[in-house]
């Protein structure tokens, strides 16, 4: 009873520092951190642009290990600039929820880019933001407010219009590319508490990228095949890319917060659909066009209309006094 009694009470905490921050003041200096996101998404998007030049040639396991050993090392010397001390945590468990699930989903994505077009299976990925209320509802017992419905609806209905039901619908890459959407809903919601519980982002993306080497290492290994010369360095370049693109994104939070800013994760969208029509002549049909300008819509509304608190440096070091982030 005692420990069900602690668990009940540590939800309740958690809920009542959501309900008591309920009003968002706009950044000082928010079009920098809007710059700065936008920048970061890109350099997220060229990751992807780069996983989807090697698909077919090597096994996406190998693509994941090299991703995260190259970010790994990309970010340690800012998450050890404090020395050691500061990467212990006493939320161990909720970090290996959030790595074991961030990696399954760029797992689940890379296996849709080798299926669908690059943009389709960018947009499916970006769905997580309509999962997001269902495990938060599951793991806090948050109710899914009437006007987060609105969005969810409209964006399942972009995501049914990519698709296309007619002919489409039990395709593996549209499989892979939403189970890698409702996985990121829940690594997201995992984040979402790291922060409420004043986890820094660094210790947060040292502990994820340390994950994602060590459980993708031996898989890689008994399925690896040689990259040649310029292919290794597309394949770091997937890792820095992504390195580059969360320290980013860390810096932008800085100047801007979680309303303003998560809306422009589909920026992503945007720029992969340029990458592939110029570099991949792949241009979009009517029907991903629809689609995704649905998804984006609806995602938008459930960041916009949610309009939860994100303070400035909270979630990126540990001892700030300001409340805690979203």
């Amino acid at each position: 009873m005692g420990g069900k009694r602690a668990v009940f009470l540590r939800r309740r905490v958690l809920q009542l520092t959501l309900n008591t921050m309920t009003h968002e003041p706009r950044p000082a200096r928010l079009s920098l951190g809007i710059s700065i996101a936008l920048i970061a998404y890109f350099f997220l998007a060229i990751a992807s642009c780069l996983v989807f030049s090697f698909r077919g040639r090597f096994p996406t396991i190998q693509i994941i290990f090299i991703q995260n050993f190259v970010s790994f090392f990309c970010i340690l010397p800012w998450a050890i600039r404090k020395g050691w001390g500061p990467l212990k945590t006493t939320e161990l468990p909720t970090h290996l929820l959030r790595d074991f699930f961030g990696v399954v989903s760029y797992y689940l994505f890379f296996l849709a880019i080798r299926f669908l077009n690059l943009v389709d299976a960018t947009t499916l990925n970006y769905t997580a933001p309509f999962f997001v209320p269902f495990v938060w509802w599951i793991w806090m017992r948050q109710r899914v407010e009437k006007h987060v419905w609105v969005s969810i609806i409209i964006g399942f209905i972009g995501v049914a219009v990519i698709l296309n039901p007619t002919k489409n619908i039990f395709q593996l890459g549209f499989v892979f590319g939403l189970f890698a959407g409702i996985t990121a809903a829940i690594s997201l919601s995992a984040v979402r508490v790291l922060n409420l519980k004043r986890e820094s982002m660094s210790r947060t993306l040292f502990y994820y990228f340390s994950f994602g080497s060590l459980v993708s290492f031996p898989f890689a290994w008994a399925s690896w095949i040689p990259p040649t010369g310029y292919e290794w360095i597309f394949a770091a370049g997937i890792g820095v890319a992504t390195a580059a693109g969360q320290v980013l994104l860390t810096i932008a939070y800085r100047y801007g917060t979680a309303s303003y800013l998560s809306p422009l994760g589909y920026s992503a969208v945007i720029y992969n659909g340029v990458i592939s029509l110029f570099f991949f002549e792949r241009p979009l049909g009517l029907h991903s066009l629809i689609g995704t300008a649905l998804i984006v819509i609806g995602g938008s509304l459930t960041y916009l209309w949610k309009k939860k608190p994100h303070p400035l440096k909270s979630s990126f070091e540990s001892d700030q006094k300001t409340k805690p982030p979203l």
